[in-house]
């Protein structure tokens, strides 16, 4: 640990994680049909979670805005 900052890179995989655990809750709940919506299986929670990653600690597009400013400032 050289004491340098990570913003761009904390934001790069944040936005990734999340962006990915969406498409990938999607995918699974698109495979469960309308079942995928219901409460009787997980997928539902997983769904629902995977939507906050993209709110929570700052929107995808926030993390894209912090992405740019550091690579252009860069």
């Amino acid at each position: 640990n050289r004491k340098l900052p990570m913003t761009k890179e904390s934001a790069m995989a944040k936005y990734f994680a999340s962006e990915v655990s969406v498409r990938v809750a999607t995918e699974a709940v698109q495979i469960f049909g309308g079942y995928g919506y219901t409460k009787d299986f997980p997928v539902e929670k997983f769904y629902r979670d995977s939507k906050l990653c993209t709110i929570g600690e700052g929107t995808s597009e926030i993390q894209k805005i912090v992405i740019a400013r550091e690579v252009l400032n860069a």
